[in-house]
C-alpha cells in the first residue's frame, strides 16, 4: 500500500513540474480541470502498473539477495 501512494505522490509532482515548465517555456495556456484530469488517469494507470510490476521485482530482489548471500565454502583441502 505505501509503495502506491508514494507513486501516486510522485505521478502528481511530476506532472505537476511538467506542467509548470510547459506554461513557463511554453506560454501554454492555464486549464486546470484538463490538467486534473489527466493526473488522475495517470495516477490510476501507474498504480495499476505497480500492482502487477511490483511483486516481480520483489521476488527477484529476494532471489538475487539469496544468491549472495548463501555461503560458498570450499570443502577441498589442498
Amino acid at each position: 500500500m505505501t509503495i502506491m501512494v508514494i507513486v501516486m505522490g510522485m505521478t502528481i509532482v511530476y506532472e505537476f513540474i511538467l506542467y509548470l515548465l510547459q506554461i513557463i517555456l511554453l506560454a501554454v495556456k492555464i486549464d486546470i480541470l484538463p490538467f486534473l484530469k489527466i493526473v488522475g488517469i495517470e495516477m490510476l494507470y501507474n498504480m495499476m502498473i505497480v500492482i502487477i510490476i511490483y511483486p516481480i521485482i520483489q521476488s527477484l530482489g529476494k532471489l538475487i539477495e539469496r544468491v549472495f548471500k548463501e555461503k560458498k565454502t570450499l570443502t577441498k583441502y589442498f
